[in-house]
């Protein structure tokens, strides 16, 4: 009996005693700090990791779009030097046709009594220039159907190599620069070969133009050249080859511009497949980004991944559903294009080297939505019963990623 009193009365005891009391908070505070300061660490190196990734992802976007802007450079360097050397030859088959004009005219006053022997020695003179610059043209000739043989080959190699170009530079911008390297481990960006062409296949939006339209672009350069020229050379006889307002040197066109003699230029394509015009903004002109970050247990981010882990109670080799949402953050978007800076005429956009590349707010592409939906889409455009539906695809088109991912 007096064991049990004094049992009770040493429990009594223990619930009015305080030493120690501190002791067991400090504890308990000193395990919420701790887990505390794993959670901040592991979130400062998620964020640090998904800043890198997002940057990785925008220098791989712009790479791509930059290698874009320098092959349609190129594309429009190609189609000035086509006009360059057809306009030599235009030049000298201009000359050509005027020394038989002349000749001709001469042969003509030779039935003539009085202007006839004036008219034979002209004819004496200038039938050996004429057959000279004949000799000249044709040599020249050769010389065009082989440049321009090379010169088209070059556009085609332009156009279905640089959009590989473009791959290759912007997985080497994100997967093999030190600067996102860790964490980014690869990527790439899309479309693979480029934008798909009208007549099939994929590579820069370019196609072929008319041969009368490198022709014209020889003859109208050479025409404004020729009527700013200061020389000796009689005035009456520059504005004869030159012409003024719409007259120029078109005197040897149809033989310069035959087939078989020059290629054709390049123009910025003018529609889809489809009949769809196509304009500076359009998919045709953009690239899209994708890197792929490596594991977050690997490296520096291990540390503050196993904190954020802990901290939330899961165990160091378990998982837990927040956590489970980690592999999202190991991927990156980004977008980009190339477009014409200039207020030129659309027809001009490959004949100057003012193409550039700039970052574009990531928007998903209007290929990957369902057909279906994209025409329901369009189905409700006007109508102003069918908000929700218009809401719903407004929402679909202009949903940016970069919203998420700290853009």
């Amino acid at each position: 009996m007096m064991s049990i009193i004094m049992s009770a009365r040493r429990r009594e005891g223990l619930l009015h005693q305080t030493e120690g009391a501190m002791m067991l908070i400090s504890l308990f505070m000193a395990l919420f700090l701790i887990a505390t300061l794993y959670y901040i660490l592991g979130v400062g190196d998620a964020v640090i990791y998904r800043r890198i990734m997002q940057d990785g992802a925008d220098a791989g976007a712009h790479a791509a779009s930059v290698m874009g802007a320098k092959g349609m450079n190129l594309h429009a360097l190609l189609n000035v030097v086509m006009a360059i050397t057809a306009g030599i030859l235009l030049v000298i088959r201009s000359v050509e046709v005027l020394l038989e004009i002349i000749i001709g005219v001469l042969y003509g006053l030779t039935a003539t009594l009085v202007l006839a022997p004036k008219a034979l020695s002209l004819i004496a003179v200038l039938s050996p220039v004429q057959s000279s610059v004949e000799a000249v043209g044709d040599a020249v000739e050769q010389f065009v159907k082989v440049a321009h043989h090379a010169l088209d080959a070059a556009h085609h190699a332009v156009q279905h190599g640089y959009p590989l170009l473009a791959q290759a530079r912007a997985v080497d911008a994100m997967a093999f620069q030190d600067a996102f390297d860790p964490p980014v481990a690869g990527g790439f960006v899309v479309p693979l070969l480029g934008p798909r062409l009208p007549k099939g296949g994929r590579g820069l939006p370019v196609e072929k133009d008319d041969i009368g339209t490198l022709c014209d672009w020889a003859a109208d350069g050479l025409g404004n050249r020729l009527n700013s020229v200061s020389s000796k050379v009689p005035r009456w006889l520059l504005k004869f080859l030159g012409g003024g307002g719409t007259n120029k040197i078109r005197l040897g066109k149809r033989r310069t511009c035959a087939d078989g003699v020059v290629e054709s230029p390049r123009r910025v394509i003018e529609s889809r497949a489809d009949g769809t015009p196509v304009w500076l903004g359009h998919e045709e002109f953009q690239y899209r980004a994708y890197d792929i970050g490596r594991s977050a247990h690997d490296g520096h981010w291990q540390h503050g991944e196993k904190g954020i882990r802990i901290a939330q109670g899961g165990h160091d080799d378990g998982r837990t559903t927040t956590h489970g949402a980690h592999v999202v953050g190991r991927i990156g978007f980004a977008q980009s294009e190339y477009y014409f800076n200039g207020r030129e005429d659309k027809s001009e956009w490959l004949w100057k080297q003012r193409w550039r590349a700039r970052l574009r707010r990531f928007r998903i592409s209007r290929a990957w939505i369902p057909s279906g939906i994209v025409s329901a889409c369009s189905s409700t455009r006007g109508r102003g019963s069918v908000h929700g539906l218009a809401g719903l695809c407004d929402v679909a088109r202009d949903f940016s990623i970069n919203a998420v991912s700290a853009h």
